[in-house]
């Protein structure tokens, strides 16, 4: 699902239409000379026009087409990338789902033909990301049952709107294995019948914020996650900086972020696609399993080491290391453990590619217990081992505290640079083309749209090297990311669509309890992110 793919495309189709129209030319003898001079001296406007039409009219199909229901059928690439934010875990998870094999040489499968099993590591790859790493700091900032409960009541939280997602989707507030039939697939019309559906079927998150709050809703979304995007690559930055100061202790955090900076512009301004770099992100998932076996098998093979640091770092009046609730922490934890679970920009991609969405609910289910489980062995393990000595990335605590063999620790420290190198990489490309189609009505020529193409991944570089500069914590990015983006993704926004969508047959306590998440995701975004900043 890339949008350096739709871009192409358009530029694709201006060229053939100019090089039919010298063919016709050629046909017809010395008219076609006098037609082909006055061609060229146009050209450059021409092509202009043309790549600027076909951008304008692709960002207004979805909005200005009235689909019926009997013409329901899946969105085109071109439909649904122009109405997409492009959020990278999209992103990801299309690229997975088309690399996949095909059976006996069998025709390509139809869009929706996700199995439930490959829907589950999905999920569980995307929520299970770089979040993972500052899990054990949540236990540190909070202690042990301030942990216990922001995580336990965080998934919860997350695990129902990603319900409530699914039933957007679906155009129905009832469970979604109350039907039988795919709801892209069903010949009842919606409405019809108090036991049809209640609505048409939507496709992504655009979808359904322009069904329920109009075009507004879904620019105010889309910029949200744009916020988010560039977030995460001054997040990138950091991770990186902190790894690299691991492998390479003389050079200070901001120079090898510099280095980093630099080395980015050759992927990031003088690939057109992002294709070849792709592959690496695959890494992502061994980096994750890497994770969770490394640190749990250090906490049960070096137990707690907190007195043997304490002595290594002179902090032996720093008692105790271990702490059982403390209320400061609570909004940083809280952030913490919002970036962790922020992977409802997926849901849509995922529940639209199932072969049989009336399992989504159960595979959502399922799916959250997996993650929760492994999310509080990192956490635990993380901070029995390390405790108020805890780094806000676990991976840094392995390698300096010398639990494990040098040679595994550094191997764990290069693959998580790898990862981190190829996902800002990855997540720079759809929000760069999100800022092209912005200023693409304004370049004259495709020449100069390639250099403003240039340009703009070089800013972005720039801009958030600078963020990571000025702020170089992992754990206070983290946090804000989560108490922002998150609080309005994957909490407020969710149970907002629904009241907007189904308000009028919900039962009491539902409408209630979406009310409590849009206010109390309001409160705890508002007021944690304060508390964090000051």
């Amino acid at each position: 699902m890339s949008f350096k793919s739709t871009v192409a495309s358009l530029r694709g189709d201006g060229t053939s239409a100019e090089t039919d129209d010298e063919g016709v030319g050629q046909e017809v003898g010395t008219m076609a000379a006098a037609k082909k001079a006055q061609a060229e001296q146009g050209k450059s406007a021409e092509d202009a026009a043309k790549y600027r039409a076909r951008i304008l009219a692709a960002q207004s199909k979805g909005k200005n087409k009235k689909k019926s229901p009997a013409s329901r059928r899946p969105q085109t690439d071109e439909e649904d990338l122009t109405m997409s934010p492009g959020h990278h875990r999209e992103q990801a998870y299309d690229r997975a789902r088309k690399s996949a094999k095909q059976k006996g040489g069998a025709k390509p499968s139809a869009p929706r033909d996700a199995t439930f099993s490959q829907c589950v590591f999905n999920l569980a790859n995307i929520l299970m990301g770089v979040g993972l790493l500052g899990l054990p700091y949540i236990f540190q900032s909070a202690g042990w049952a301030g942990g216990f409960f922001i995580a336990f009541f965080f998934a919860g939280v997350t695990w129902r709107t990603s319900i409530l997602i699914g039933r957007e989707l679906n155009g129905d507030p009832r469970p979604g294995n109350t039907w039988d039939d795919n709801p892209y697939k069903s010949p009842i019309i919606p409405g019809s019948s108090a036991t049809a559906r209640m609505r048409r079927p939507m496709n992504t998150f655009p979808d359904i914020a322009r069904e329920s709050f109009g075009d507004t809703g879904c620019v105010v979304l889309s910029s949200v996650l744009y916020f988010e995007l560039f977030s995460c690559l001054a997040i990138f930055f950091v991770s990186l900086g902190d790894h690299l100061v691991t492998l390479f202790p003389e050079v200070s955090q901001s120079k090898h972020m510099c280095f980093v900076a630099i080395a980015l512009t050759i992927p990031t301004a003088l690939l057109r696609t992002p294709r070849l770099l792709s592959y690496l992100s695959a890494v992502g998932t061994f980096a994750t399993v890497a994770v969770v076996v490394c640190v749990v098998a250090s906490a049960v093979s070096a137990g707690d080491i907190t007195e043997s640091l304490a002595e290594r770092y002179g902090r032996l009046e720093d008692t105790p290391h271990h702490i059982l609730w403390r209320t400061s922490g609570l909004p940083l934890a809280l952030g913490l453990i919002a970036y962790a679970f922020s992977g409802h920009a997926i849901v849509p991609s995922i529940y639209s590619s199932m072969k049989k969405p009336q399992e989504y609910e159960y595979m959502v289910t399922f799916t959250f217990s997996i993650v929760v489980a492994c999310c509080c062995l990192v956490a635990t393990s993380g901070y029995y081992m390390f405790g108020s000595f805890v780094e806000d990335q676990i991976t840094i605590s392995l390698a300096t505290a010398g639990t494990a063999p040098k040679l595994a620790m550094d191997m764990l420290t290069w693959l998580m640079i790898l990862t981190a190198f190829s996902k800002f990489t990855l997540t720079m490309f759809p929000l760069a083309l999100g800022l092209e189609e912005i200023v693409a009505p304004y370049v004259p020529t495709e020449t100069a749209m390639e250099v403003a193409s240039s340009l703009i991944k070089l800013i972005l570089i720039v801009l958030a090297l600078a963020v990571a500069i000025f702020f170089p914590s992992f754990s206070f990015l983290c946090s804000l990311v989560g108490l922002i983006c998150t609080m309005i993704v994957s909490v407020i926004f969710p149970a907002g669509a629904h009241l907007m969508l189904f308000g009028d047959r919900l039962p009491s306590w539902e409408k209630a309890l979406d009310w409590l998440f849009i206010v109390g995701g309001t409160l705890m975004a508002v007021v944690g992110t304060i508390a964090t900043l000051t």
